[in-house]
């Protein structure tokens, strides 16, 4: 539940949007920061928490960082400005990633690769039903109250979950290091991860992957409002829609590890994405030119994108115990550092996304292919080589 932390302050936001950009009086793609800058957030919050957890252990990082996130969300509920909520978004996001890059660190530190796959497919499970519930409750807010209400929901969320953590999550690191927050040793650690080409073509893979979902977690919303005329409370039930796709991409995930061998799984997986993203540009060129539109043209593309979130879903676990395994000795910092990797991919495209967005489908197409085509290359050029058969 402290991994899903981060989905969760970003999924059940992502409704809020328009909203938030009407209320500030600003444009979408400002707004949008308030997503970017989160993951930035997490994304330098990751090697930190990782360097810290090798030396001093997961529990007390763990607890460390959710105290920071429910402070900033405290004042994200509260903020005055836009710039204020885009500063204290990227501080929520800096303590939320210790939830999310220690959950990761425990699986390895507890379990070998069949059993570990096992478990990364149950945390990205629950990762996956959280923001199920997140955006249709989002919307429900909306309807009735104000964007700040689902802040304060937020913060309340973490002050709980941090107190679960505080009463049942034990110790899992058996030999802290004492050296693992020396800086020449952190980036010792991280380039000899850069360095494995057995580990960084599963982090591409993973990475590209993730930012194919944010294209679409971050203009979703607008393109519901903009093209289907749809309310934040319908927008958020599509949104819940998506995730239930990807909980069910990490069940079958959860069922066929260990008996289908990871290169099928992987092959399969992204040929699905590459297929899906590509449906996704066919539909989203279709409405701009008015071949298509309506409830029909809502459908195709509610199938299309869905499609790829299952993908997310089936690949992803995949990938961070593949990238992990060879580098049991660094689990922290290489979880930490793959994490980031992939939270600055997810960044940079869902500004990409806001950015190209001119009110019209096409740059959600553009986005998805861009990344998910990355990704089925990735694989097929760097990762199947070292993906057991």
């Amino acid at each position: 539940m402290v991994t899903a932390i981060q989905a969760m302050c970003t999924t059940i936001t992502l409704p809020a949007l328009p909203a938030m950009a009407e209320d500030f009086h600003t444009t979408p793609d400002v707004a949008q920061l308030t997503i970017s800058c989160f993951l930035i957030g997490v994304s330098c919050g990751q090697i930190l928490a990782g360097a810290l957890s090798d030396r001093f252990g997961r529990r007390p990082i763990l607890l460390g960082g959710i105290a920071l996130s429910v402070a900033a969300g405290a004042g994200c509920t509260f903020a005055p400005t836009i710039g204020s909520l885009i500063a204290l978004r990227a501080l929520q996001g800096f303590g939320g990633a210790a939830g999310m890059i220690l959950g990761r660190a425990i699986v390895r530190d507890l379990f070998e690769r069949e059993r570990a796959l096992k478990a990364m497919s149950g945390i990205a499970g629950i990762i996956s039903i959280v923001p199920m519930a997140g955006p249709p409750l989002a919307g429900l807010l909306l309807h009735w109250w104000s964007w700040r209400v689902i802040y304060g929901l937020l913060t309340l969320i973490s002050l709980t979950l941090g107190v679960m953590a505080w009463a049942w999550i034990s110790e899992t690191l058996k030999k802290p290091d004492p050296t693992a927050t020396d800086p020449r040793r952190i980036l010792g650690n991280c380039l000899q991860m850069i360095r494995r080409p057995d580990s960084m073509g599963f982090v591409a893979v993973g990475c590209l992957t993730y930012g194919g979902l944010f294209s679409i977690l971050a203009l979703m919303p607008f393109v519901a409002a903009d093209t289907f005329h749809l309310t934040a409370a319908q927008g958020g039930w599509i949104l819940g829609g998506l995730s239930l796709a990807t909980w069910c991409g990490t069940h079958l995930n959860n069922r066929i590890a260990g008996r289908w061998p990871v290169r099928r799984s992987l092959t399969v997986s992204t040929a699905i994405a590459f297929t899906g993203a590509l449906a996704v540009l066919a539909i989203c060129l279709a409405l701009a030119g008015a071949r298509l539109s309506g409830p029909e043209g809502l459908a195709a593309l509610v199938l299309a994108v869905a499609a790829v979130a299952f993908t997310f879903g089936l690949t992803h676990p995949t990938t961070i115990v593949m990238y992990l395994h060879p580098l049991p000795h660094i689990a922290g910092t290489a979880s930490a550092l793959g994490a980031s990797f992939q939270t600055l991919t997810g960044a940079f495209f869902a500004w990409l996304a806001a950015y190209l967005y001119d009110g019209t489908p096409p740059a959600l197409g553009y986005c998805v292919m861009l990344s998910l085509g990355g990704a089925f290359l990735a694989f097929h050029l760097a990762a199947r080589r070292y993906s057991p058969a």
